[in-house]
């Protein structure tokens, strides 16, 4: 019985994951905002919602792979390891969630992937020095401003719709000892 309830819940959480990593695709049909996606919400409820950690891992990451092989995206160090510490994030509240730790662990995990994705060295239209440091943090502001705003609303819809989902189908919810 329980291994049925931990695969319809493992099932849910996974779809729920792919359909938000398809918000990747925005730009190529529709005009949108420069980050405004679901990533930094679906890597904070993977980490929060998956119980194995290994799952709670691979399952955005490859989400995020297959999105950049169809997206024509070339593999970005950086960005993979952004996003690991946004599912760290999720993780922290594993246990304890609430919109106020969600909010915390977004903001939290937004600003660890702009610090970790926007670090001047990384790309080379940035002087390698402290002034192209600072030059590439400033014009990574709006991109951030705007991953957090991406990350509250998809996170609400996230995080709220399998919560209600959990609500009309009991057999989601995690047993807990």
């Amino acid at each position: 019985m329980t291994k049925m309830v931990l695969s319809s819940r493992f099932l849910v959480l996974t779809g729920l994951i792919l359909l938000a990593a398809c918000t990747r695709a925005l730009p190529l049909y529709i005009p949108h905002i420069w980050n405004f996606t679901a990533v930094g919400a679906l890597a904070i409820f993977a980490g929060a919602q998956f119980q194995n950690k290994t799952l709670a891992f691979l399952v955005p990451l490859m989400a995020m792979a297959v999105s950049d092989i169809f997206l024509g995206n070339g593999f970005n160090m950086a960005v993979y390891i952004g996003f690991i510490v946004m599912v760290a994030c999720g993780i922290a509240i594993r246990g304890k969630v609430s919109p106020t730790s969600i909010a915390l662990s977004s903001i939290a995990g937004a600003i660890f992937f702009f610090l970790i994705t926007n670090f001047a060295f990384l790309y080379p239209w940035y002087p390698h020095n402290m002034g192209g440091v600072i030059q590439s943090y400033v014009m990574g502001l709006p991109f951030l401003r705007n991953m957090i705003i991406a990350d509250a609303i998809y996170g609400t819809i996230l995080f709220g719709g399998f919560y209600l989902l959990e609500k009309g189908f009991p057999k989601l919810a995690l047993v807990r000892a």
